[in-house]
């Protein structure tokens, strides 16, 4: 009987092991890349619209000395205020699966003016070159701001994730509270067994976790990651910089807490065995 409850009191170890893992990181997920809000956090701390901003500036003045055109027709053409209300549309559709599209007629208008204000007004011939440079500047910017055109492919994405992360959080919830238990009804009579294995278990998760971390660490050089653009890559590393930092965080306050719990009941078990020796010996 002692030898089937070992048994079961190490695959309880097992699985609350397993599942505090699986706990932590579809929580850490959830709070971070898989959060519109935190998101749009991280664009604001990288100051990701202001590098779009002067990306986006110098892809329009590249355009402006093709065109032969005064630089002048650039003022106040862009904003950042522009850009960050266009992001947010992106964010939103990505995650909220919105579908709203950038709206650059405001740059077109704002163009337009400056070359009337500048040059003055235009032939029929004129302002269809303009017309047509004015188009292939706006869709720079929309490529600048977007990088890709599968918003509708990546909500769906989105949508499955969240799903499935759901549902892997609420079997990891119900499998810690059964296995809790199971634990406490075969050692009833040994409570100290309750938190040597519960504190293993947190020993196990939160030393999982800091090795990941630390694998993850030596294999890519976070800060080196380059991806698209400056400022994308930027919020890319500061991410998953912050992640990786959260879960090595999660795994020394589990290997403390867990620490704890063997060492407390260890004591536990000697003080009990040296109460049961002392009345035993009377």
């Amino acid at each position: 009987m002692k030898t089937v409850k070992k048994i079961i009191r190490c695959i309880i170890s097992i699985i609350l092991t397993i599942s505090i893992i699986c706990l932590i990181l579809i929580n850490i997920a959830s709070s971070t890349i898989l959060n519109k809000n935190y998101v749009l956090d991280q664009l604001e701390k990288t100051n990701y619209y202001s590098k779009i901003h002067e990306e986006a500036e110098s892809n329009f003045e590249n355009y402006i000395y093709q065109s032969g055109l005064d630089k002048e027709v650039l003022d106040n053409v862009l904003t950042e205020e522009k850009i960050k209300k266009d992001t947010n549309i992106i964010i939103t559709n990505l995650y909220d699966g919105i579908e709203e599209e950038i709206d650059t007629q405001e740059i077109k208008d704002r163009i337009n003016q400056n070359i009337l204000n500048t040059v003055g007004k235009l032939t029929i011939t004129e302002q269809k070159a303009v017309d047509t440079l004015v188009d292939k500047m706006c869709k720079e910017y929309t490529n600048t701001i977007l990088h890709f055109n599968a918003e509708e492919q990546i909500n769906n994405m989105y949508h499955k994730v969240m799903k499935y992360t759901k549902i892997v959080q609420k079997a990891s919830l119900i499998l810690i509270g059964v296995s809790a238990i199971i634990l406490v009804v075969i050692s009833l009579r040994r409570i100290y067994k309750i938190f040597t294995f519960t504190g293993i278990s947190l020993i196990s998760s939160g030393a999982f976790l800091v090795v990941v971390n630390g694998f993850i660490n030596a294999k890519i050089k976070v800060q080196t990651i380059t991806i698209l653009s400056e400022a994308i890559s930027k919020v890319l590393r500061d991410t998953i910089s912050g992640i990786l930092g959260t879960i090595n965080s999660y795994g020394v306050i589990l290997l403390i807490t867990g620490i704890i719990l063997v060492i407390v009941a260890n004591l536990l078990h000697n003080i009990i065995k040296a109460k049961y020796t002392e009345e035993n010996e009377k």
